[in-house]
């Protein structure tokens, strides 16, 4: 079971010993989960989720989801990112949500940081109660008028998990995303083994804010379409930032999805990815399979897929007996650059190995 399970199980046993959390008025649920005890709350219950594969989840649960939260509400319930940034960021987002006397209730497992979450929440709040269950820890604080949270550090924290310009300004992004403050190895290098002649409809799997798209628009001229696909909402804006200010007739059009479920029925020409291989800290090769399989369906017969991946990941089997032709087109000591295409489709060019090899033993 990952933490996120076991820190949701902690949230709703806490809820459970302590009615009175909850007992009445509107409760928001921040970076929220499905679990059935939420029907608790039916009628009165807003969740707050970007990532799609959750919000379909909740969706499909029967609550109400929203991207981005509004108003003030009695209870807020946190199952904070791990990451610092958003740690904090989530805290400062649920006081902002508090009505006058409403409860913060954060749930954080101990292997992602709860100790220090609890500790950072008694800074800003002052007063915080706790328990331990499911190998995490649940802490909460009342919004008190008579003895006002730091608003100082809330406000730190709320700039902190802000959209920014990084890489000495060249683009935006923001911290939670794949990354967020650096072009991966990876994707630099497939950046540079992608043709320039790509034509026609092209998508983008997992496109993140977006630097891979960028390349794609500055220079395969013969682009009519580029459609790009992230589970994470929080890229999008990101995203269109960077690819808006591109002296180029072709719009970006973005799409929220769960590319592990697939994509629709639009079809593409030429398919370009650096598919994730990690849920939470927890490596899972099945999500990059996923993604492939997701790129075969979306391609005409006359498609073509460009990927990146590390060396390890197996999916090479899955690329021969999907695709007519498939082609290693560069391997380093970290990654490799694998072209595929359909059965109509000649490819691109023939591959000549490169002399040497990078010996870095880094992994993404």
């Amino acid at each position: 079971m990952s933490h996120a399970f076991h820190a949701l199980d902690a949230l709703i046993y806490a809820i459970d010993v302590n009615p009175e959390l909850g007992a009445e008025g509107r409760v928001l649920f921040l970076r929220a989960r499905a679990h059935p005890a939420l029907e608790h709350f039916t009628g009165r219950l807003t969740c707050q989720q970007t990532w799609k594969p959750h919000a379909d989840e909740l969706v499909a649960a029967g609550h109400r989801v929203e991207r981005e939260a509004q108003g003030q509400y009695s209870l807020v319930l946190v199952l904070p990112d791990p990451q610092r940034d958003l740690m904090v960021g989530d805290l400062a987002r649920a006081y902002d949500h508090l009505a006058p006397g409403g409860i913060v209730l954060v749930s954080q497992h101990n292997d992602s940081g709860a100790k220090r979450c609890q500790q950072h929440l008694a800074e800003a709040a002052g007063e915080v109660t706790a328990l331990s269950k499911h190998h995490s820890r649940v802490f909460w604080a009342v919004k008190n008028p008579e003895k006002p949270w730091k608003e100082e550090l809330l406000e730190r924290w709320r700039q902190g998990a802000l959209m920014r310009r990084v890489m000495e300004g060249r683009f935006w992004s923001r911290p939670g995303l794949f990354s967020w403050d650096h072009v991966d190895e990876g994707s630099a290098l497939l950046a540079r083994h992608v043709p320039l002649n790509l034509a026609g409809n092209v998508a983008e799997l997992g496109s993140g804010w977006g630097f891979l798209s960028d390349h794609l628009l500055r220079n395969c001229h013969d682009i009519d379409t580029l459609d790009i696909y992230d589970a994470d909402a929080d890229s999008f804006e990101c995203a269109r930032r960077n690819l808006g200010i591109i002296p180029t007739r072709v719009k970006a059009k973005p799409h929220w999805a769960d590319v592990t479920a697939g994509i629709g029925t639009t079809r593409f020409d030429a398919i370009v990815m650096n598919p994730p291989f990690h849920e939470g800290k927890h490596a899972d090769s099945l999500i990059g399979l996923k993604f492939i399989a997701a790129a075969a369906q979306a391609l005409r017969t006359t498609g073509q897929l460009w990927l990146v991946a590390n060396r390890q990941l197996p999916y090479e089997n899955l690329l021969t007996e999907t695709f007519a032709h498939m082609e290693k087109i560069i391997e380093t000591g970290n990654f490799k650059i694998i072209h595929a295409v359909h059965p109509t489709v000649k490819p691109a060019f023939q591959h000549r190995p490169r002399k040497g090899k990078d010996k870095s033993k880094k992994r993404r």
